[in-house]
C-alpha cells in the first residue's frame, strides 16, 4: 500500500522538538522564592543607580552585590557598597586610581590595593578609536599598580551576566 499522505505538509508550524525552548535545570524555585529575589534585585539596582554611571555597570553592580554579600556574610564578613568604617569588604564603583577612573574595586579591609578592578565597555563608551587607546593606558595604568583588571563588554553582560561574575570571581581568586 502507497503511503497516501507522504507529500502530505501541514499548515500549522510545528516547533523543533528536539530543541527545547528554555535550558531546564531540574530545580524548582517557588514563586514567593523568585519574587523575593526580584525584589532584591530591583533594590540592590536602585542603589547601585545612584552610584553608577551607566546601566550595564547598574545591572552589573547589582548582580555583583547580589552574589558578593551573602558570601561575606557567611564568612562572617560586613560587606558594603562603598566604603564604610565597619566593611571588611565592599564594592567600590567609580574607583580612582591615578589618573583614570575605573567601574568598580573590590578591596578588603587591611590590603593595601585592590583586589580586583572590573571596566563595563557599553558600546557608546568604548568603540572609537580615542575611547579604545584611553581604555589601554586604563589596563596600562592597573598594570603598573599591580592590580588585575577584568573587562566585560556590554554585550557579554547582557547575554550571560553570571558568566561575568564567576569569571570576576575566579580572577579575584587567583
Amino acid at each position: 500500500m502507497v503511503d497516501e499522505f507522504s507529500n502530505f505538509r501541514s499548515a500549522i508550524a510545528w516547533r523543533d522538538l528536539g530543541e527545547p525552548e528554555e535550558v531546564p535545570t531540574g530545580d524548582f524555585i517557588p514563586l514567593r522564592v523568585a519574587l523575593a529575589k526580584a525584589v532584591d534585585y530591583a533594590a540592590e539596582s536602585f542603589t547601585m543607580s545612584g552610584v553608577t554611571e551607566s546601566p550595564i555597570e547598574t545591572i552589573f553592580g547589582a548582580k555583583l552585590a547580589l552574589v558578593l554579600r551573602p558570601v561575606c556574610e557567611q564568612l562572617g564578613w560586613n560587606f558594603s557598597i562603598g566604603a564604610r568604617s565597619d566593611a571588611d569588604v565592599w564594592l567600590q564603583p567609580q574607583y580612582p586610581l591615578r589618573q583614570y577612573r575605573y567601574d568598580f574595586a573590590i578591596l578588603a579591609k587591611g590590603q593595601p590595593r585592590p583586589l580586583i578592578l572590573i571596566e563595563c565597555d557599553g558600546k557608546e563608551f568604548h568603540s572609537t578609536d580615542q575611547q579604545q587607546a584611553n581604555d589601554r593606558r586604563k589596563d596600562e595604568a592597573a598594570l603598573k599598580a599591580r592590580v588585575q583588571l577584568v573587562r566585560f563588554s556590554g554585550s557579554e553582560i547582557n547575554s550571560d551576566i553570571d558568566r561575568c561574575i564567576r569569571r570576576t570571581l575566579r580572577s579575584m581568586a587567583a
